[in-house]
């Protein structure tokens, strides 16, 4: 017995090593300012008040919570990138602490510590879990859903006290309620999951009458609660039917497939040895965790919390898929909003592995991507190039001058960085953004046509170009001086390419 208690504590703290070096390990790369265009707008829109961010994101195509979120460490922290940076965080390290103080205490101190470990050191984890948008707490937001879910179904299945039920119950419902505003993929997670527990709850509703009856009126809770969401849902629906920047693909079921082993997805689909290495990684972990399933039925030992963990993940996939023949609304990066479910699942089977050897090598082959994942992520997030051009704008732009630019993709980060100086996107191409693009706001303007602010100004122009010069050369020249010929900065970071003109106009 002795033994066995200090074998019990050694585990522990092995668990707790495990999660501060996966917190440490994913900070490592968090420590930088620079943005890109999908996080401009999370930093642009932080700034806005709850009413304005809930108009604001209804244009858009997410829900509000995750930018009420950010608007509250704006609150704190000011117009801080690394803040924010450093609150999405956060969110991944309360997730690897949960393989602590909920996965170990449900399913025993192997599967947790797998599961914390798996959390830190996948490959995709280190980049996302950085990333200011709302996938990371979307992600931690599913998986305690999930965890509460299961819960409830082992409360039912073990006839506990309705003391303890209705507890589980009040948070399953919190988590289920956030879900659907922080993310599509989380609504239909949390649909799912509602789901399949109102079917349970309904087969044995005999043992089960004032639980059943409880759940019912959470149900209707959370669909009152939703309902003033719907009519922003509808006109994003609209909004996509009409023509979105996603796309069904051959390479979308490669990113799908492969997400979880990859460092990043790239802008443009490539088929280099990264994407090949984690195919191959991804596709033999499938293959194990279909194995594990067949081994555990075969030997009759428990495997229900992971094959639903796994059955739901591919759920919401197969569900996003049909969807996305009508609409394309399937996109690998928003699948880390259900890796935690994937994450379980993964982590339970290895944890049913009685040959160590192989637990071991699948660590290590993890630990290994993690580790070159994390590498490239600092030497590109910490690169000299990523700031040059934010630092060149601050030092020689006025507070007069007025910034145009016609790629919101740059226009969009600059904006970010410079909201008190005017600004204005030149949209040729007429999207439909007026409304999403608020977010910028009041600073930046939409211009259709450049006469709209040429005609009655004055002063010093300040053009925000890409690497072609587009802008620049299709702007009218009237009238107009060029002072700085273009000045080309090029940055790691998401390999951005800004060309600065500075023009006056008498």
């Amino acid at each position: 017995m002795e033994q066995l208690k200090k074998i019990d504590k050694k585990n522990k703290y092995i668990h707790i090593g495990i999660i501060l070096l996966g917190i440490v390990f994913i900070c490592l790369a968090a420590f930088h300012e620079d943005i890109w265009f999908d996080e401009s707008y999370s930093v642009a829109i932080a700034k806005h008040s709850f009413s304005e961010i809930w108009n604001i994101t209804g244009n858009d195509v997410h829900p509000p919570l995750y930018y009420w979120m950010l608007h509250i460490v704006w609150m704190i922290f000011g117009n801080q990138n690394i803040a924010f940076r450093l609150f999405s965080v956060l969110a991944i390290a309360i997730l690897g602490i949960l393989g602590y103080t909920h996965i170990r205490k449900d399913f025993g101190e192997k599967v947790g510590m797998l599961f914390s470990f798996l959390v830190y050191f996948l490959p995709v984890m280190c980049t996302y879990s950085q990333e200011i948008r709302m996938y990371s707490w979307s992600c931690l937001i599913v998986t305690i859903l999930a965890i509460y879910g299961y819960r409830l179904y082992k409360n039912i299945k073990e006839k506990t006290t309705l003391k303890v039920q209705n507890k589980n119950l009040i948070i399953f419902g919190i988590f289920s309620i956030a879900a659907c505003y922080i993310h599509y993929y989380a609504l239909a997670a949390a649909g799912l999951i509602n789901f399949m527990l109102l079917v349970y709850l309904i087969k044995n509703r005999k043992e089960n009458t004032k639980l059943l009856r409880n759940f019912i009126i959470l149900a209707v809770i959370q669909i009152v609660l939703y309902i003033p969401w719907l009519i922003y849902l509808k006109g994003q629906v609209a909004h996509v039917e009409s023509g979105f920047w996603i796309t069904l693909e051959y390479s979308t079921l490669i990113e799908v497939l492969s997400f979880q082993f990859r460092r990043q997805l790239d802008t443009e689909f490539v088929f280099d040895v990264h994407t090949i290495i984690a195919l191959v990684a991804s596709l033999a972990m499938y293959i194990y965790i279909g194995y594990r399933i067949y081994r555990t039925k075969k030997e009759k030992e428990i495997s229900l919390p992971g094959v639903l963990s796994i059955v739901t993940y591919i759920l919401v996939i197969l569900a996003v898929l049909i969807i996305s023949f009508m609409t394309p609304i399937l996109y690998a990066r928003y699948l880390i909003v259900i890796t935690g479910l994937y994450i379980f699942g993964l982590a339970f089977f290895m944890a049913k592995e009685k040959r160590k050897c192989v637990t071991g090598i699948i660590c290590a082959i993890i630990f290994i991507l993690g580790i070159a994942s994390n590498v490239t992520n600092m030497t590109i997030n910490y690169d000299n190039s990523n700031m040059k051009q934010i630092e060149y704008l601050r030092e020689n732009v006025k507070e007069d001058d007025i910034l145009i630019y016609s790629n919101i993709g740059n226009g969009g980060v600059i904006a970010a960085f410079f909201p008190d100086n005017k600004q204005y996107f030149y949209n040729g191409e007429f999207w439909d953004v007026e409304e999403a693009y608020k977010a910028y706001g009041p600073g930046m303007e939409i211009i259709y046509n450049y006469d709209d602010i040429l005609n009655d100004y004055h002063g010093r122009i300040w053009l925000i170009d890409s690497e072609n010069c587009e802008l620049y050369n299709a702007f009218p020249k009237e009238g107009i001086q060029t002072i700085v010929e273009p000045t080309q900065f090029r940055t790691k970071y998401q390999n951005y390419v800004y060309t600065f003109v500075l023009l006056e106009k008498e």
